[in-house]
């Protein structure tokens, strides 16, 4: 059983086929959104997909348009346990854009911690220690940090989160140092395909193949033993 938690499905140029291929091969694969007024056409988009589990998200790196969506998030929060992409991006240097999107990360957290049962895939480019004190240590939900690039040490602080790691990630080196200083129990995969390529095309779940190769040599077990490691993993931060 393979699980693709991060995945832009709506956004790739032949949506009706990877909705095919995804149903066929049966990938579990979470489709991420970019901001909340795009949620109920990717709930009509896939109603007949059951593979397909749509999330609700807003874009930290384009905060300013979208912090108005704030309240429709929350509106919708109610109808899906998942959501994403959220969290903080400090590639900005800006202080008031970096504060406006803190406040709104903060609101959605604590909408989902009241809630209880959500699975949130967090984007925290340039701000994992920002994102990893937010979140806290018993954060009432599964917390999913997707695409990772803080240290090693920011690996070791995110207690109880899972790592979401990529066909990208596993081509670089700071990619396979921060791999290897994760928890395996702790591991997930996630395409954020179209944006991660592969071959020159873009990333598509059943490319998650490629990071259970990855993980199979780096962990020194079988292609099969890697899959369900990383299956029991998914099913335990209830994904399956």
């Amino acid at each position: 059983m393979l699980f693709d938690t991060h995945c832009h499905v709506n956004l790739y140029p032949d949506v009706p086929r990877l909705i095919r291929e995804i149903e066929e091969q049966a990938i579990e694969v979470s489709l991420v959104t970019t901001e909340p007024e795009l949620f109920p056409d990717c709930v009509q988009l896939v109603a007949h997909a059951p593979h397909i589990h749509p999330a609700l998200g807003l874009l930290p790196h384009e905060i300013h348009r979208l912090a108005p969506q704030v309240e429709c998030f929350l509106e919708f929060l109610p109808q899906t346990r998942f959501v994403g992409e959220v969290g903080l991006d400090y590639v900005t240097e800006d202080d008031a854009e970096r504060r406006l999107q803190r406040s709104v990360f903060e609101r959605i957290l604590s909408a989902c911690a009241e809630a209880g049962d959500k699975i949130i895939s967090i984007h925290s480019r340039r701000a994992a220690d920002a994102v990893i004190e937010r979140v806290g240590r018993n954060f009432p939900g599964t917390v999913i940090l997707h695409w990772f690039s803080g240290s090693p040490k920011n690996v070791t602080s995110a207690e109880n989160c899972y790592f979401s790691v990529n066909p990208a990630m596993i081509k670089s080196r700071s990619g396979k140092k921060l791999i290897r200083a994760m928890d395996p129990a702790f591991i997930l995969t996630e395409t954020d395909g179209p944006f991660v390529e592969v071959a020159g095309r873009p990333a598509r779940p059943s490319d998650i193949r490629q990071v259970i190769n990855f993980f199979s040599r780096d962990w020194g077990c079988s292609h099969a033993e890697a899959e369900a490691r990383v299956a029991a993993n998914a099913i335990r931060a209830g994904l399956g």
